[in-house]
């Protein structure tokens, strides 16, 4: 009788806190996602600071966003001109790698800058010439993480969980 009651609370104690870690797992893949590519934003600046002495070519890194297979590419310009009319793919990253719900939010232009031109000053200019660039990414759950990239290079993320 005992272990009939104790397997009875395991069960409740279950039914109530698996749907807890699931949504608390799919909002930190959210957040891994978000913290990710702040780096890469962060790393891609600092690369058009300092320059490889090593390479030819110009100073000038981009990170080109792929709405439709929700990937981004980390790009280095291959000459020595600005703008650049060459670019040598440096690494691509999908969003399936941290989670396969988690995608570029495109609608009513809630992602609204796709290209990310970071020049030798650590300033960074967009496609559409626009002050700030903003990336949103959601979740299943309707959760969102916005990623806004100013003229000056600094990128910040604001998350809102469900």
């Amino acid at each position: 009788m005992e272990l009939m009651l104790v397997l009875g609370i395991l069960a409740v104690v279950s039914a109530i806190g698996y749907p807890l870690l699931q949504r608390r797992m799919t909002n930190g893949n959210l957040r891994l996602v978000a913290r990710d590519m702040i780096g890469d934003f962060n790393h891609q600046r600092q690369r058009s600071m300092t320059g490889d002495a090593t390479t030819s070519g110009s100073r000038v890194h981009r990170i080109t966003l792929s709405l439709g297979t929700n990937s981004y590419t980390l790009q280095r310009c291959t000459g020595p001109e600005i703008p650049c009319n060459g670019w040598e793919d440096l690494q691509t990253k999908n969003l399936s790698a941290f989670g396969n719900d988690i995608v570029f939010d495109v609608g009513s232009n809630k992602t609204d800058s796709t290209i990310f031109d970071f020049q030798p000053r650590g300033t960074v200019t967009f496609l559409n010439n626009k002050s700030e660039g903003k990336i949103v990414l959601k979740n299943t759950r309707e959760s969102t993480a916005t990623l806004i990239t100013n003229l000056s290079g600094r990128t910040s993320v604001d998350f809102s969980m469900q």
